[in-house]
């Protein structure tokens, strides 16, 4: 994966949280937080997972050591506090791979864990990787707004594609 490959998967991913938080913001409370059968209970949950998994890689990556800690609903007193937290996140993901030379982006990651040995991936990999589990718990999520009445739309790569502006 060269370095645009890589800053068009990230750029995507934001693009698709973002219209991801919008039509979150437009539920009341407590359809945010009702158990709605999703793999973290509820979108309020599953949006703080997506944001906790993209955190907890980006940091570990970044630094070399993986958190002991995850983001839980309870750090988010707010639906603007998380939103405010995910483009932050977003945000830092991108420049941390806009700072990677072709080389880095080429290469291997190593990361650890406190109570485990190294572990060593291709760079592209863990990117891929991020924007898959987006992509899968965005579907998720998108699906319970749509029976809500508030989908996000469509969020397909080809899209993000095609409404970007020419990169040189």
């Amino acid at each position: 994966m060269d370095k645009h490959q890589a800053l068009l998967l990230v750029e995507y991913n934001s693009w698709a949280n973002l219209r991801l938080l919008r039509a979150a913001l437009k539920l009341d409370d407590a359809s945010l937080h009702a158990d709605c059968g999703l793999s973290r209970r509820s979108v309020f949950d599953t949006l703080v997972h997506l944001v906790d998994v993209q955190w907890y890689w980006r940091l570990g990556v970044q630094e070399g050591m993986l958190p002991l800690q995850h983001l839980s609903p309870e750090d988010f007193p707010s639906f603007a506090s998380l939103s405010a937290r995910w483009k932050t996140e977003d945000r830092l993901l991108e420049e941390y791979v806009h700072s990677l030379s072709a080389a880095a982006l080429a290469g291997l990651l190593t990361y650890r864990w406190p109570r485990a040995r190294p572990r060593t991936i291709p760079a592209w990999v863990l990117l891929q990787q991020l924007v898959n589990h987006g992509t899968h718990h965005r579907a998720e999520v998108g699906q319970v707004l749509a029976a809500l009445g508030r989908s996000p739309g469509d969020l397909d790569f080809i899209i993000f594609v095609s409404r970007r502006k020419p990169q040189d």
